[in-house]
């Protein structure tokens, strides 16, 4: 609860305090109190916990909502029914001159007024809280894939790519799966920094994503691994893919911070094909020992 909230209504709140003391006015100077024996204290009890528990719900809601036709349409239903609340409490206290006092008259008409308000502001509020859960909806969808990034290369993560591994099983589609090596890229790092060999990274990887195809899938794998997935490929096409990537690669002229020479780079590649109802995590043991071969 944010009462920064309460004090920004507060043109509202004052308003409620004038009608309740208006009212209050109105029916200590026009009507007479009765006599202690003829009131009726169930009903003060009652009526009087339906007063004080509208005037928590009216502090809560100020307390908690911005302002708003929301907020507008529920303060001022709560007040209305306040209102009747209000003089149903206090007719058991004072009597009126006659029964077509106007105080009898607008007894009950504040409640009625007061729910059809509210009933339209709750309408209003289905409605804005369905445009909350799309958005919050579309956020969370976005976090969620977002966290599975990882930071360094901006490619998807080991865990990202066994959950396209297990949705392409899922879907019984074949896939071809290759496995990329920085070859030296802990001598790499040795040599120059980290910040350098994260560098690297990232240009390979853009290197690698350059050269895919629509529906294939780059990840980063581990370390200097990096894992590409091609749904529905044949092998000498996925090799064919893997090769312009190398190409690409050796041709890059990095230069690491303060070195003008430029450093080239290999990177060793395998290729494996999934067989159907093979499990993705066999698939990936296949291509590490490939490549390691």
């Amino acid at each position: 609860m944010d009462f920064l909230f309460l004090k920004r209504h507060y043109k509202i709140v004052a308003a409620i305090f004038i009608t309740v003391g208006a009212l209050l006015a109105a029916v200590f100077t026009q009507g007479q109190l009765k006599s202690g024996q003829t009131t009726d204290w169930l009903d003060v009890l009652g009526e009087g916990g339906i007063f004080v528990m509208t005037a928590v719900w009216l502090f809560f809601l100020l307390a908690s909502r911005p302002a708003g036709k929301v907020t507008y349409l529920l303060s001022i239903g709560l007040t209305c029914f306040l209102c009747s609340s209000l003089l149903d409490l206090t007719d058991e206290f004072v009597s009126y001159p006659s029964k077509e006092f106007w105080l009898y008259w607008i007894e009950s008409l504040p409640a009625l007024v007061g729910m059809v308000l509210m009933t339209w502001g709750l309408y209003q509020w289905h409605h804005e809280q369905l445009k909350l859960h799309q958005q919050l909806s579309r956020r969370e969808a976005f976090y969620r894939e977002h966290s599975q990034i990882d930071y360094i290369t901006q490619l998807y993560s080991a865990d990202y790519m066994r959950d396209h591994l297990s949705q392409l099983i899922a879907e019984q589609q074949n896939y071809a799966l290759a496995m990329l090596d920085i070859r030296n890229f802990a001598e790499f790092n040795r040599r120059y920094s980290t910040q350098d060999g994260d560098r690297l990274l990232r240009e390979v990887a853009d290197l690698i994503v350059m050269n895919l195809r629509t529906a294939d899938l780059a990840c980063r794998y581990a370390g200097d691994r990096f894992i590409i997935v091609m749904p529905n490929t044949e092998l000498a096409e996925a090799q064919e893919v893997c090769e312009q990537i190398q190409q690409a690669v050796k041709s890059l002229a990095f230069k690491p911070n303060g070195n003008n020479k430029a450093v080239y780079h290999k990177i060793a590649t395998a290729v494996v094909l999934s067989e159907p109802a093979q499990q993705f995590e066999q698939v990936i043991r296949q291509v590490n020992l490939a490549l390691e071969k």
